[in-house]
């Protein structure tokens, strides 16, 4: 079996964490993909393995994810577009035909995040509701039934929701007060609920609470709670879970030795976690080097990924993973059987090695046997990238209270800029400035978003318009 959800971004925190769908950062950004295309997944109008990537066929689009052999992209329009294998009606279109291209997913508006589960896909409405179709065996839908959907229908009884993620053959939710909700296939455990049955509708996870972000594998789960500790439960055979066991767990535990976690990322059967400092953690198993340690050794507890720095955001694949680094390139390792890191060849890497003609990239997506990127296919001029490497953005103190002063560097002094607050889930929380600034700004935020509620003590994403580095802050 493969895999599943992607994440996908470019963060702008405001203390920690990471991942989604992305605001609108670049208005001339592509949609990119590399890897396995036997099933339409890479939306080029072929069918041929792309060992390097290559423009889907589709424009304005905000967020991205990869399930088995199927995408998802989400347009700016808050309409869900979808291409690649469509047996089970996990594209909904209403019919179960591949497309090689994208395809507009019927009777679906008001969306403002996506996930595609192994062969099922999920959406998260403005409305905080959760709509879902494709394959329904185990109930992964929520539905409560087992029928495969050609078109999106609403998970029964769930509301408040901030947060989607698709597995294997389930689902996992994250509701506004930090509780993880789960529904689907449950033999291993990955509903966390502390039993081994099958749920059609959602149920809560046991013992968790404060989690500010999570992730579906294989048949495993991730979640990242707001004091940087990682949790999991589900299948363990090859220590997925970080807990020094292969035992599987049917309630969460803390992976062990990890701590100032920003982001997580569940693949088939390997798990990852982004720290503060921009560094990767991989744990589970690692046949493919899909750790990145220089090894193939198993490993049931997080080690650092060799040679990896200054990483904003990471996606795990089936056997293979993603980083996307702050100056916008992306780096892989792990199986490259089908092309699936982009460097031109089918070697897998035991360690990170960068994904070729790619620049200025916002967001990422791994899927089982291919990747997906929001961002430019000929990469960034020399020049620009000299200019790039110039750009720095300080925030102090960090965590703040009421008053944050940031300054900037490697742009015009007095020059007009705006400073914004996304949230996780790339969505925009407020803008603090617009004006022609000094490279030094004391701003005070009222902590009330542009609606004018109050916004939870937390993570957040900052953002200079204009400006390429972001800042991730966090508001006590």
């Amino acid at each position: 079996m493969n895999r599943f959800s992607g994440v996908f971004i470019i963060p702008l925190f405001i203390g920690m964490c990471l991942l989604a769908g992305a605001g609108r950062l670049h208005a001339d950004a592509e949609v990119l993909a590399w890897g396995d295309n036997w099933y339409g997944q890479l939306g080029d109008s072929a069918t041929i393995d792309r060992w390097e990537p290559v423009q889907t066929h589709i424009t304005d689009i905000i967020a991205i994810s990869a399930g088995r052999y199927h995408s998802l992209a989400l347009k700016s329009d808050s309409t869900v577009w979808a291409w690649g294998d469509n047996g089970w009606g996990q594209l909904g279109d209403s019919t179960n035909i591949g497309r090689w291209e994208p395809v507009q997913t019927h009777n679906l508006t008001d969306v403002i995040a996506i996930s595609t589960g192994d062969i099922h896909s999920l959406v998260l409405k403005s409305d905080s509701t959760v709509w879902a179709w494709g394959y329904n065996c185990y109930g992964q839908i929520g539905d409560s039934t087992t029928i495969d959907c050609c078109e999106p229908v609403q998970t029964h009884n769930i509301g408040d929701v901030i947060v989607i993620a698709g597995g294997g053959y389930y689902s996992l939710t994250l509701k506004s007060d930090g509780t993880v909700w789960a529904w689907g296939w449950n033999w291993d455990g990955q509903l966390g609920d502390n039993t081994d049955i099958t749920r059609l509708e959602p149920i809560q996870t046991h013992n968790l609470t404060g989690v500010i972000a999570i992730s579906a594998g294989g048949w495993h789960s991730l979640a990242l709670k707001s004091d940087s500790t990682v949790w999991a439960w589900g299948w363990n055979d090859y220590g997925q879970l970080g807990d020094s066991t292969h035992t599987n767990r049917w309630e969460p535990v803390q992976t062990h030795n990890l701590t100032d976690a920003i982001a997580i990322s569940a693949g088939c059967g390997h798990s990852l976690a982004l720290k503060s400092d921009g560094t990767v953690w991989a744990w589970g198993v690692n046949g493919d080097g899909q750790l990145g340690d220089s090894t193939t050794t198993d490993r049931w507890e997080p080690v650092q990924t060799y040679n990896l720095t200054d990483v904003i955001a990471i996606s795990a694949g089936g056997s293979h993973s993603l980083a996307l680094k702050s100056d916008g390139t992306v780096w892989a390792w792990g199986s490259n059987g089908c092309g699936q890191l982009g460097d031109s060849t089918h070697t897998t890497r035991l360690e990170p090695v960068q994904t070729h003609n790619i620049g200025d990239v916002i967001a990422i997506a791994g899927g089982s046997c291919h990747s997906l990127a929001i961002g430019k296919l000929t990469g960034v001029e020399e020049h620009q990238k000299s200019n790039i490497k110039n750009q720095k953005l300080e925030v102090y103190p960090n965590p703040f209270t009421a008053v944050v002063s940031v300054k900037w560097s490697g742009i015009s002094e007095g020059q007009k800029v705006s400073l914004k607050v996304y949230d996780l889930s790339g969505r925009l929380v407020k803008t603090l400035a617009t004006n022609h600034l000094p490279l030094t700004t004391a701003i005070y935020w009222d902590g009330k978003d542009k609606d004018g509620k109050e916004v939870k003590s937390g993570i957040y994403f900052l953002k200079v318009k204009g400006y390429k580095p972001v800042k991730v802050i966090k508001l006590r």
